[in-house]
């Protein structure tokens, strides 16, 4: 579903948003004040995905990675180095750990920067409800905060997205939700709970995450939802679709983008180039070739404008003028205008 979305970052005492100036990275509080001036590196091979490189730098439980020269270290939200840049790559911190990489394996750090789960896994996901997912010789399991098995390596994948291009950790691959986890064996996708065990048996071509109590399967070409005994709450019956938020789900129907309530009701008509889900009431939609934002009764909150456009996060969402990006308000005015 067209651009990565990304969220203003939470720290501990306030919230903080990176923004990029002269090829550094900053940070601004919610009323657009410059709180950590622009000084940490940024990929300049990678700047046509500007949106990804700010949410990999996002602050999560009061720390942020940053880049210095090839190694990566976390800074606090007043910008000082709280963990040496020692790591070849490193992701935000979730229930007191984060990934990192070194000799090209990954493990965990915990915010005193002690390795607390040595690096051995090829790829790995974040920590929630006190698991996260790691991957070894092509196979997917689970651990816990000390590096112990809990579901043992078996699954050929798992829901959601790598972490490295997800701001919002709720996308991130393996992440349970609702208590459930999609994993899939050989070419089908199932659900299972914090055990390991499948409480929907993997019968699925493909499979998302649960949102709001439902999650998006495809069975057949055509996608629908089901919820979390895996009964069928909407048939699959659409090309493709997107996860629910505040009571909405977009939904893509002879090639154009709407959005259907939870009986599978159009709420709004499809009529959109690419559409995201909703954050804080309003959804990113995109129109002649211009993102703006909708209401859930599908009205526009504001009118189609950016060249992209991210998801609300506190009040402010990130959007894109050429290849600049800068920050709005819900009412469409600028708290940091368009920058690189």
């Amino acid at each position: 579903m067209g651009s990565v979305e990304i969220i203003g970052i939470r720290g501990e005492t306030q919230s903080l948003f990176p923004f990029v100036q002269d090829h550094r990275i900053g940070y601004i509080d919610r009323s657009g004040n410059v709180v950590v001036i622009p000084q940490y590196g940024e990929d300049r091979d990678r700047e046509s995905r500007l949106v990804n490189i700010i949410s990999v730098r996002g602050f999560h439980e009061g720390l942020a990675p940053f880049q210095s020269g090839e190694k990566w270290g976390y800074i606090d939200p007043g910008g000082k180095v709280l963990i040496d840049p020692d790591f070849e790559k490193a992701g935000g911190f979730q229930e007191g750990l984060a990934p990192v990489r070194m000799s090209g394996k990954w493990g965990f750090v915990d915010k005193a920067g002690k390795i607390v789960v040595n690096p051995q896994f090829d790829d790995v996901g974040y920590f929630s409800g006190g698991l996260a997912p790691v991957q070894k010789d092509e196979k997917w399991g689970f651990i816990n905060p000390a590096g112990e098995y809990k579901i043992r390596l078996q699954f050929d994948a798992v829901t959601g997205g790598s972490w490295s291009y997800l701001e919002n950790p709720r996308f991130a691959q393996g992440r349970f939700s609702d208590g459930l986890v999609g994993a899939r064996i050989g070419d089908k996708w199932g659900y299972i709970d914090n055990s390991g065990k499948f409480v929907v048996k993997p019968q699925f071509s493909q499979a998302h995450g649960f949102f709001e109590g439902l999650a998006a399967v495809e069975v057949s070409g055509r996608w629908g939802f089901i919820d979390m005994e895996g009964n069928y709450a909407i048939n699959p019956q659409f090309e493709e679709v997107g996860g629910f938020g505040d009571g909405a789900a977009p939904a893509r129907s002879r090639g154009e983008w709407g959005y259907i309530d939870k009986q599978a009701h159009w709420i709004s008509n499809p009529q959109f180039e690419d559409a995201h889900s909703f954050f804080e009431r309003l959804a990113a939609v995109k129109f002649s070739g211009k993102w703006g934002y909708i209401d859930p009764a599908g009205k526009y909150a504001i009118e189609p404008q950016f060249d992209d456009a991210g998801e609300f996060d506190e009040g402010l969402a990130p959007v894109r003028i050429g290849n600049k990006w800068g920050y709005i308000e819900k009412t469409g005015t600028y708290v940091l205008n368009p920058t690189n």
